[in-house]
C-alpha cells in the first residue's frame, strides 16, 4: 500500500498538481470550538430527513454487525471487547466530539477494516502511528492538507479499494448454509438494484424468515 500511495503521489507531482504546493502555508492550527455555530430547529429536521435516516442502514449494516463480525473473523478471541453496543458508543462519542469542533461525521467500517489488515495494519499500534500523523497533518497544515491530499491520482485511490474490497468479499467463503448465502446473494442483488436500505430490510425480513423456519430453501 505504501510503495502504491508513493507511486501516486510521484505521479501527482509530475502531472503538474506540483504548483499548487507553492499555497501551501505551514503553520499551527488549533481547532474552533463549533465554527458554525449551534444549529437551529430548520437544520436538525433537514439533516434528520437528508443525512441521519438515510444513513441508519449503511451504519448498522456496515459500521456495526460488519464491524464486529469481522473483527471475530480476523481477531478471534482478541476482539472480545468489540460488540455491536461498544461500537454504537464509540461511535456516537466520536462524532459529538467531531462535530463540535466542524469535523466530518465518521464511523467505523467493515471496508476500513479489511483493507487496514490486507495491508498489514495487524496492531493497535498502526490506528496510534496514523492517529498520529493525522493530528500533525491538522495541526501544522491545517486547511491546506487538501492540497497535499490532491497529490494523488482518484485512480490510485481506486487501485487500493480493489485490493481491500476483494479481502471484505472473501469473508462470505465460511457461509455453508443454503439460506445463508441466499439472504447474501439477495441483499447484493436489491443493493446493485436499488438502494442498500431496502436490501438490507428485506435480507432481514428473510433472515428472519429463515431462522424462524417460516421459510425454507
Amino acid at each position: 500500500a505504501l510503495v502504491v500511495i508513493g507511486f501516486g503521489v510521484l505521479l501527482g507531482l509530475f502531472s503538474q498538481r506540483w504548483e499548487s504546493l507553492v499555497t501551501i502555508r505551514p503553520g499551527f492550527y488549533l481547532p474552533q470550538w463549533l465554527p458554525f455555530g449551534w444549529p437551529d430547529v430548520t437544520q436538525l429536521s433537514s439533516a434528520m430527513v437528508v443525512l441521519v435516516i438515510p444513513q441508519i442502514p449503511m451504519t448498522l449494516g456496515n459500521a456495526v454487525m460488519a464491524y464486529t463480525d469481522l473483527s471475530k473473523t480476523y481477531f478471534k478471541e482478541d476482539s472480545h471487547r468489540v460488540t455491536n453496543r461498544a461500537a454504537c458508543i464509540s461511535m456516537g462519542l466520536a462524532n459529538v466530539v467531531a462535530g463540535s469542533f466542524g469535523g466530518m461525521p465518521l464511523c467505523h467500517g467493515a471496508g476500513g477494516l479489511a483493507a487496514h489488515y490486507r495491508f498489514g495494519a495487524r496492531t493497535a499500534g498502526s490506528n496510534v502511528m496514523i492517529g498520529v500523523l493525522f493530528l500533525i497533518c491538522a495541526l501544522f497544515l491545517g486547511p491546506h492538507i487538501i492540497t497535499v491530499a490532491k497529490l494523488l491520482p482518484l485512480a490510485i485511490l481506486g487501485v487500493l479499494l480493489v485490493f481491500s474490497g476483494s479481502q471484505l468479499a472473501l469473508t462470505i467463503i465460511d457461509i455453508k448454509k443454503r439460506s445463508d448465502l441466499f439472504v447474501v446473494i439477495v441483499i447484493l442483488a436489491l443493493t446493485l438494484a436499488t438502494n442498500l436500505a431496502i436490501g438490507f430490510l428485506v435480507g432481514i425480513v428473510i433472515a428472519w424468515g429463515f431462522k424462524s423456519s417460516k421459510l425454507h430453501i
